[in-house]
């Protein structure tokens, strides 16, 4: 009996181990709750939206108010200059038409030169709106940079090429020494006097082929007459006077001597009256190209002319040069 149970507990044994066997065997399959837990206890990440990108300040709204042939909003030049350039202005004006504009600001706003001087040109509108015949002598203080900026019908007299030599050789040099006045001054009159009267302009650019005479130094032949004359006259004189008084270098006598000292001390007196009847200038307006010092420009502009200043319609094609200091 023993021998039978044994073999029994034996066969039960087997049968219990070969069905655990196939239980661990079979492949698990996953269940809809499988890993929940799992998903549950990961944070959740939230996605940011992109950063939005700083929306560039309008240009327009950089532009100041053209209320003159000066706009001087960075405080540039003093009273007298911009007096002295607005007149100049004026008068190139009255004679050719073309409108030149002085501008400075404090800043591009992050604009190029380029950019910002072409389209102010074309907002303030400068220049004939049948020429086309304006400029523009744009300065940035804060960027240290400057531009001329040059209207369709004027860039023939006022090409790409003079218009930067007219920065390098006439403005740039003042304002390494922040001369402001004089570079600008300097800068102007060299636009004025390249585009001068419109007839001297058209004489000068479209003068025809006139054969020899065109091939002669006529600088050099002035040049000649005029040391002529200024060596011949004081000869002259010397030989007219060796003729009529004699030994020019003869001691003078006390005589001479004496009416030559009444003659001195007459030419002085005459002339002390003379100033004592000349009214005074008013030295307030004295000329001065130094760096500009605390003024209000608006009550200089507003005496003149150009408190009526405004565009003629003229438009801008992005003639002209630059450059910074």
């Amino acid at each position: 009996m023993r021998g039978v149970q044994r073999a029994l507990q034996g066969a039960l044994l087997s049968l219990w181990l070969a069905g655990s066997c196939a239980v661990m065997a079979q492949p698990q399959v996953a269940t809809p709750t499988d890993g929940l837990n799992v998903l549950q206890a990961q944070p959740v990440s939230q996605v940011e939206p992109p950063p939005v990108a700083a929306t560039p300040v309008a240009l327009q709204s950089l532009f100041p108010k053209l209320t003159g042939r000066v706009v001087d909003t960075a405080q540039l030049l003093t009273p007298s200059a911009a007096l002295y350039l607005t007149q100049m202005l004026e008068r190139l004006e009255q004679s050719t038409t073309d409108q030149v504009v002085v501008v400075t600001v404090p800043s591009l706003g992050g604009y190029s030169i380029e950019e910002f001087g072409v389209e102010l040109g074309r907002h303030w509108g400068i220049g004939q709106k049948d020429k086309n015949n304006g400029v523009l002598l744009l300065v940035a203080r804060d960027d240290r940079k400057v531009r001329i900026e040059v209207g369709y019908g004027l860039e023939g007299p006022l090409n790409d090429i003079s218009a930067a030599m007219i920065i390098q050789n006439s403005i740039i040099p003042y304002f390494k020494d922040d001369l402001y006045s004089s570079g600008i001054i300097a800068g102007t009159t060299s636009i004025v006097r390249l585009l001068g009267p419109a007839a001297d302009r058209m004489m000068v650019y479209h003068s025809p082929d006139k054969g020899w005479l065109a091939n002669i130094d006529w600088f050099g032949v002035v040049r000649v007459l005029f040391f002529t004359v200024l060596i011949g006259i004081p000869f002259a004189v010397f030989a007219w006077s060796w003729r009529d008084e004699g030994d020019p270098f003869r001691p003078k006598s006390k005589e001479e001597k004496a009416a030559e000292k009444a003659a001195k001390k007459a030419a002085k007196k005459e002339a002390a009256l003379r100033e004592a009847r000349t009214p005074k200038p008013d030295k307030s307006w004295s000329f001065s190209f130094g760096s500009s010092g605390p003024r209000d420009i608006d009550s200089i502009t507003s005496s003149s002319s150009s408190s009526s200043f405004s565009g003629g319609g003229g438009s801008f094609g992005g003639g002209g040069a630059s450059g910074s200091w």
